[in-house]
């Protein structure tokens, strides 16, 4: 052998291609704990000596170094072609396929067909190479046969891998059609090129097309890689439905719990208006902002679930929207305790307002029932001593007595009777207790709101005494105010409420608002209520304008 090589500008496709696999080796060794990274690297290395001898006879001129070149290509072609198949089987499914004792079998026909190579042409079971017409040819012998044959069968497990991939696993889909790609468009490039690209042809597209295509299906789609891997998990198994539209307002895609959600699949519900599924979803685009939330129920009485419809744009790079999120969150059993614990209250501002009315009663009624009694005790006496125009007109005046109590016990039925009750909202409530104050006292009242006020902002404990407090206004303006109209007005700013109760009757001087308040026990009921909210209460009133009631307390956060 001379070992003289003559230059061509033809070595430099074939040069680019060895410096490619060089830093795919590179780079999937770096990688080598993503799952099938270390056979690619492996692979690549293989096809960096087959280029590497390939060139070398390409670029020499002695047929003998020649020969010995070819020999070293051709030793590392069939373990090349093994090492891919490997890293087929192990991208198909990492850890599984690709075993120890499968790895054994696959390199049993590799490293036979390498030994026989390096041995030398015995009984003709290599490869025998002649020069005709000036173009080195290669004459298979029987072991040749064999190799030819096992890189059929090579060939044939990566065809059955990547159909099984293909059906098995959605998401293997592109990567799989990318290699199966590579391959094709490789062998169509090696049996239909022109003669004048066979010398550029023969190094490069088995290399350039085959090996790229599997770095992008094994580095490109990120397929391995945990963090992807672990988000779709948590997206699979966590509990919030999760839907996801086009922009269109389309389904396109949702997990498992907004299946079960729903009770229908992902196949049915694609391409399917999202109003279709969920009737609660606000209509028209300008609806939905960022952060919108909703709710809505599903089921019937029996099995009825709740849940909180929260919606995000999805927006590309440039800022412009390309479809919407939308998170089902199941708040039933949220709702049931909040019930609960609304429930609790009611029973306990219930137990509070008994406790309240028993005082209320004792003083008030109970203690016209005991000047009643002396009364009666006087008039008796009166007329055992013969005074009975004294006694007549004592009698007059517990009468009187009588028939205001009367007119309070029935006051005070009206107002249990017109109490609060779980389902019926605040407003709602009161609206019906000023209907029946009307019906019973012919006295009209209005009850108004501002339209930001939103009523459930009155925690249920605080609602009975707001309550309480109007039924009390409106007895003092009954009793004492001879009042025509009462109008009730609430308006709210920053979680504080403003309640303003006012009426057309005679009003009296604030400057004797001190010793009404010892003689009259409505205005310190109010007063002691107005503590219990924590609020303040003032009375604002002179002769011949009526008054007005102003009471302030904080309400809820929403």
């Amino acid at each position: 052998m001379s070992w003289n090589y003559a230059y061509t500008p033809q070595i430099w496709p074939s040069v680019l291609t060895a410096l490619l696999l060089i830093t795919l080796a590179v780079y999937g060794w770096r990688q080598r704990s993503v799952p099938g990274a270390s056979p690619f690297a492996i692979s690549c290395l293989f096809a960096v000596l087959l280029v590497a001898g390939n060139l070398m006879a390409y670029l020499t001129v002695d047929e003998e170094t020649s020969i010995f070149w070819n020999k070293f290509a051709d030793m590392w072609w069939l373990p090349g072609a093994t090492a891919s198949t490997c890293y087929i089987l192990e991208y198909a499914w990492p850890g599984r396929w690709l075993s120890r004792r499968n790895l054994a079998l696959l390199s049993i026909v590799p490293l036979l067909g390498a030994l026989y190579i390096l041995t030398g042409n015995f009984f003709d079971l290599i490869p025998d190479y002649i020069r005709v017409s000036g173009t080195m040819l290669e004459s298979f012998g029987q072991v040749g046969g064999i190799l030819f044959i096992y890189s059929l069968v090579l060939a044939l497990i990566n065809v059955i891998v990547f159909t099984w991939l293909f059906i098995r696993s959605p998401q293997h889909r592109w990567p799989v059609f990318i290699m199966a790609t590579g391959q094709i468009v490789t062998r169509i490039l090696l049996v239909r090129s022109p003669p004048e690209l066979d010398a550029w042809l023969l190094y490069v597209p088995e290399f350039v097309f085959a090996y790229l295509a599997y770095a992008i299906a094994l580095f490109g789609f990120r397929i391995f890689d945990p963090v992807p891997l672990a988000r779709q998990t948590a997206i699979d198994q966590m509990h919030t439905g999760m839907l996801v539209l086009d922009h269109q307002g389309q389904v396109a895609s949702m997990n498992p719990s907004a299946e079960r959600i729903l009770g229908i699949s992902t196949q049915q519900t694609r391409g399917r208006p999202v109003n279709d599924l969920l009737p609660a979803y606000p209509e028209g685009q300008a609806a939905v902002q960022d952060g919108t939330e909703t709710e809505f129920c599903l089921g019937n009485e029996q099995n009825l679930r709740y849940y909180s419809l929260a919606i995000s744009p999805l927006k590309d790079f440039h800022g412009l929207e390309v479809g919407r999120l939308l998170m089902l969150h199941d708040v039933t059993e949220q709702k049931q305790a909040q019930e609960q614990i609304l429930e609790q209250q009611r029973v306990l501002a219930a137990l509070r307002e008994r406790e309240q009315l028993a005082r209320e009663l004792h003083d008030s009624i109970g203690q016209v029932m005991g000047y009643a009694g002396f009364q009666l005790e006087a008039a008796s006496k009166q007329i055992r001593d013969g005074k009975g125009d004294a006694a007549v007109s004592q009698l007059d005046r517990l009468a009187d007595v009588f028939r205001d109590t009367h007119a309070d016990v029935r006051e005070y039925i009206l107002n249990l009777r017109s109490g609060l009750s779980l389902h019926q909202p605040f407003l709602e409530a009161l609206q019906q207790y000023l209907q029946g104050f009307t019906s019973n006292y012919d006295i009209r009242t209005q009850l108004e709101a501002d339209k930001k006020f939103d009523a459930s902002v009155i925690p249920p404990e605080s609602q009975m005494q707001v309550f309480r407090i109007v039924q009390e206004a409106l007895s003092n303006a009954r009793k004492h105010g001879q009042a025509h109209v009462v109008q009730v007005l609430f308006t709210g700013h920053d979680h504080t409420i403003h309640m303003t109760i006012q009426d057309d009757g005679i009003g009296f001087d604030p400057a004797a608002s001190a010793v009404l308040a010892k003689s009259h026990f409505g205005l310190q009921f109010m007063r002691e209520r107005a503590e219990v909210l924590g609020g303040c209460i003032q009375i604002e009133s002179s002769p011949g304008t009526g008054t007005r009631v102003i009471l302030d307390f904080l309400g809820r956060e929403l």
